[in-house]
This record gives C-alpha cells, sequence and structure tokens, in this order.
C-alpha cells in the first residue's frame, strides 16, 4: 500500500472505500479459479465436481448432450415428456443409476389413480344434445387442396441408388449402341 500512495494517494483511499474484499485475493468472498489454486489439478478437479451429471452421448454421427441434474437432453424429449430419452436413459445405465427418479411425478401410480377420481359421465345420445341452432345451420367444407407449389412439377418419383445400379437400367453407348461402354470408351 505504501508503493500505491507514493504514487497517488487517492487511490489508497479509494482502494479503502470498496473494500478488500473487491480488491485483495486474499479477502475475496468468491473462487476465482487460476489465481485461487497453486496448481492446475485443483482448478481440474473444481470442474471434474461439477460436471458429474452432464454427459454425452454418442449415437452413430449425431452428439448428444444430456444434464441429469437439470432433466435436459440436447434432443429434447427429455424435457418434452418429462421421461428419461434414450440418451438419459444410456448415461444413467453409465452411471448405473434407477431411471425412476428422473421420472415426472405425473407418471407415479399414486397421480394415475388420482386422474380417475372425479365421475366422468359419458354423452347422451346424439339425439338429446343441446346444439344451438346457429352452429348446427353452419356448413363446414372440406379443406382444400392448397396452394400449387412453384415450378415445373415432378414426372416420376426419384429413383433410389440401388435402382439405378440394378440390372434394369443398362449404360449404354450413343453412338454404337453397346451396351456396358460409353461414347468415351471407343
Amino acid at each position: 500500500m505504501s508503493k500505491i500512495e507514493e504514487n497517488d494517494p487517492r487511490v489508497k483511499a479509494y482502494l479503502y472505500d470498496i473494500g478488500y474484499h473487491r480488491w485483495s485475493r486474499v479477502h475475496a468472498t468468491v473462487n476465482r479459479t487460476w489465481t485461487m489454486t497453486s496448481n492446475i489439478a485443483e482448478s481440474l478437479n473444481v470442474v471434474r465436481a461439477s460436471t458429474d451429471y452432464i454427459h454425452t452421448v454418442l449415437d452413430g454421427v449425431r452428439r448428444y448432450i444430456v444434464c441429469l441434474e437439470n432433466k435436459r437432453c440436447s434432443c429434447g424429449r427429455f424435457q418434452f415428456n418429462e421421461l428419461p430419452c434414450p440418451y438419459a436413459l444410456a448415461a444413467l445405465r453409465h452411471m448405473d443409476e434407477s431411471f425412476e427418479q428422473y421420472c415426472s411425478l405425473y407418471y407415479t401410480r399414486k397421480n394415475l389413480l388420482r386422474t380417475y377420481e372425479i365421475p366422468v359421465n359419458s354423452l347422451p345420445d346424439e339425439s338429446k344434445w343441446n346444439v344451438p341452432q346457429h352452429i348446427s345451420e353452419e356448413v363446414v367444407n372440406p379443406p382444400t387442396e392448397g396452394k400449387r407449389q412453384p415450378g415445373r412439377p415432378q414426372k416420376e418419383r426419384y429413383k433410389t441408388y440401388d435402382e439405378i445400379n440394378s440390372k434394369k437400367y443398362k449404360i449404354s453407348c450413343g453412338n454404337c449402341g453397346g451396351e456396358g461402354i460409353t461414347e468415351f470408351d471407343v
């Protein structure tokens, strides 16, 4: 502090006013990651502990990120259905954990039985329905085919790779008509 006071005494007063925790590593209340550790291994251990619930699952060429703590997956099914998706199940199997605690409470037996506590009355015969006249007289037309797509319409369906390379389609020369050769081979 004496060196700072030699340069500018106002800086020393400012640092005292804002508090030690704002500028001193020793008095900092938050972990300043790289500056708080003496070696890199301590910092890596902190990172490893925070990623226990995050998994990367590979499915062929696709990669999905699964966060078990937040019940989320990059495929979107885990958070949408509130049931573990196949990628979350793979991560759970890898961790040797049960999937039941990651399912929503909506799917429990107790809540399923609660849905049938309230009686559901069936509809009476259609002749006994009380439908307002303006609704019963309304005519609903079937949907139209929609707007035609721009461009020339396709004449034939697209052929697959196997169909093109099958024996049905033979390569022939444009000049002599010989099979299996082209005009470039002549």
